[in-house]
């Protein structure tokens, strides 16, 4: 394929999105509101807010993360050896909120 002089050189595609096998259980805002109270709850450290497509965590050093997949959150407020246990809290949360 030739670049168009006029147009510029063509875009690369967009990223594929990353899939979320849990996207419908944490879905809407008081859903990801009851994910975020729940890792709150367990994790030190960490503040945990939820928006409508998201998550963000900020922790005591001031950093802070924007998360759209329950895995960036887990990942983001969690130890490794502590996501499994974390997840289930989580999705047990959103499913009673």
């Amino acid at each position: 394929m030739t670049a168009d002089p006029w147009s510029g050189l063509p875009r690369p595609p967009r990223p594929q999105r990353a899939t979320d096998p849990d996207e419908l259980r944490v879905i809407g805002l008081r859903r990801r509101t009851a994910v975020a109270r729940a890792v709150n709850e367990v994790c030190r450290g960490v503040d945990v807010r939820a928006f409508e497509f998201g998550w963000t965590v900020s922790t005591i050093a001031g950093y802070i993360c924007v998360c759209h997949t329950l895995d960036d959150l887990l990942d983001a407020a969690a130890r490794p050896e502590d996501v499994r246990m974390l997840r289930a809290t989580a999705l047990a949360a959103a499913d009673a909120g």
